[in-house]
């Protein structure tokens, strides 16, 4: 396959790279705080962070499909590294970076492989009711859980019960002047968004040009808090900074692959990459749309795999596209990858130059940029709008939002397969049957509870609006039994599977029991509209020899076959 780089980089022009130029100088100013807060919310040290906002970039800049998309640590996915390796090692020590490293690798591996062997079509086992209450409860407990930290207290939690446990020992512990200083911080960086934005505009800036500003703003905002607990309060111990940080030159992590780390971490590292991936794809489907660009999933999975591999090595933190980011760097004006390499660099030079200044961000206020990013995924009207459509939606967004608060983001995640799954289950095994005749002077035919039609009274015809399988088939012969109560003159049933798209081998059983019970009441079955893989299916089985006519090509031939049996026979 092509790589996609070579496919934009020969039309590069002049006036791209100015776009590129100055959204990488906003991501680079955005990333730099995100990187160093995620690599905490991971357990990692702070420089993971950094280090894993920079190597993915540059795989990605050469696999990757999407023109905007910009890589790096996840709040989700930093969470549930979290959540799968504390139980292994203690958060920080080199065992627990070792395993870090494998994590990543392996998810890498996943992604690598699914794209590899095209297999993108396995993200639709998620609902999007499912994929939006598994982000809001992942948010929502990130959040949480991030409260300890903003504001200098030992609050440490992996679900609801095991915060709501700690509370009264962790509220004991708080102190005026921490306690100030995080809930501070917290507002300032809060009031760095949409009301700086709106502040802005009404001083005659225009909406881009402020919200350019509201995104860079936290960084300073970080940076003058450093300041402030540097000189003015540095007799509080309680309140931590990032500190002293190693050489910034790129330290390589060797993962620890051992038959227990496999067994251990093959499940979490495999939920880890769907749940990145998806947001991913999400962010990145989304912005190509508005700029009428396409992309690949398979080679999305391709270019997120590659980039998990190099971070395994440079860090040890899972990587995805990010909402925040992506969104930043489109609408900064990036035009293409190149945006993500000139980020890359920033973000290097920024390692060596301002590694002084990246030592004093303070860990509440860090903590407290977890919270804002997560709170904004926290979407209400997913959910109203999924219980207004269908109330199975809205209970499928409730329950996996639930399930991730109790029981952690890596559960809940593999909940909500379960979810979508049984959503699918129960959608398909109630299939939607209509009885239908011919409207007068016409070859169409209706349902009748809608529709003023007609029909000989020895012949029924009912239509399966749904593919038959194992789950379902015995409900549509029962449901087709339920109808011919109210047709006792019957002698033809016409099942018209215009809208079935496959049969399984349960199925074919059923409908050739079927056929047998209906011909002991003096009843014949008949089929109409069957597609072509249908058909090719069911001449493997015992089924077409045993019905009494052909498959009709359609209901209308099958109607007027079967009610005129002297005329010549249209069916096929």
């Amino acid at each position: 396959m092509k790589l996609p780089i070579l496919q934009w980089l020969p039309n590069y022009r002049r006036e791209l790279a100015y776009g590129d130029f100055g959204a990488s100088i906003i991501v680079a100013l955005l990333l730099i705080p995100q990187g160093l807060a995620y690599a905490q919310l991971a357990g990692l040290p702070a420089l993971a962070g950094i280090y894993a906002s920079i190597a993915p970039v540059l795989i990605y800049a050469l696999l990757g499909s999407s023109m905007t998309q910009s890589v790096g640590p996840m709040a989700i996915t930093s969470a549930m590294a979290a959540t799968a390796l504390l139980p292994l090692a203690p958060a920080g020590s080199a065992s627990y970076i070792a395993l870090a490293s494998t994590l990543t690798l392996i998810s890498g591996l996943f992604m690598l492989s699914f794209g590899s062997f095209k297999l993108g079509k396995l993200t639709r086992i998620l609902s999007i009711p499912v994929i939006q209450g598994f982000s809001a409860g992942t948010a929502l407990l990130i959040a949480l859980t991030q409260i300890g930290a903003l504001l200098s207290v030992s609050w440490h939690s992996s679900n609801l019960i095991d915060w709501l446990i700690a509370a009264p020992a962790a509220l004991q512990q708080l102190s005026v002047i921490p306690t100030l200083f995080g809930l501070m911080g917290l507002a300032l960086l809060w009031a760095s968004g949409t009301p700086t934005i709106s502040l802005l505009q009404r001083w005659g800036i225009s909406f881009k040009i402020a919200q350019l500003i509201s995104r860079v703003l936290p960084l300073f905002v970080l940076i003058l808090a450093g300041l402030v607990l540097q000189f003015g309060l540095s007799d509080q111990p309680q309140i931590h900074i990032i500190g002293t940080l190693p050489s910034a030159g790129f330290s390589t992590v060797a993962p620890q692959i051992t038959l227990n780390a496999l067994e251990q971490l093959w499940l979490p590292a495999l939920l880890i990459g769907l749940a990145g991936f998806l947001q991913s794809i999400t962010i990145a489907q989304t912005i190509a749309a508005e700029r009428n660009e396409k992309i690949s999933v398979d080679q999305e999975f391709i270019a997120l795999g590659g980039g998990n591999i190099a971070a395994a090595f440079v860090g040890g933190m899972p990587v995805s596209g990010g909402f925040s980011r992506t969104a930043v760097n489109a609408s900064a004006g990036a035009h293409t990858p190149l945006a993500g390499v000139m980020t890359a660099i920033w973000m290097l030079l920024g390692l060596f130059f301002l590694k002084d200044v990246i030592a004093l961000l303070p860990l509440p206020l860090l903590a407290a940029t977890i919270v804002l990013a997560t709170l904004r995924m926290l979407s209400p009207a997913s959910l109203r709008a999924a219980w207004r459509i269908d109330r199975r939606d809205g209970a499928a967004w409730l329950l996996t939002f639930c399930c991730v608060l109790l029981v952690g983001p890596i559960n809940g995640i593999a909940i909500g397969v379960g979810v979508s799954l049984l959503l699918f289950i129960l959608r398909t095994s109630k299939p939607h049957l209509a009885v239908i005749g011919r409207i007068a002077g016409s070859e169409h035919f209706r349902n009748t509870r809608f529709f003023k039609v007609e029909m000989p009274a020895k012949i029924v015809a009912i239509r399966i609006d749904e593919s038959l399988y194992f789950g379902n088939c015995n409900q549509v012969v029962e449901q087709c039994e339920r109808y011919l109560l109210d047709y006792p003159r019957a002698k033809d049933l016409i099942l018209v599977l215009s809208a079935v798209n496959s049969v399984d081998v349960s199925a074919i059983e059923a409908l050739r029991d079927f056929r047998k019970a209906l011909a002991q009441k003096g009843i014949t079955l008949h089929l109409a509209e069957v597609k072509r893989q249908v058909q090719n299916t069911l001449q493997h089985s015992a089924l077409l020899k045993e019905l009494a006519r052909p498959i009709f090509l359609s209901t209308h031939i099958a109607v007027k076959t079967l009610s005129e049996p002297a005329e010549e026979d249209f069916s096929i």
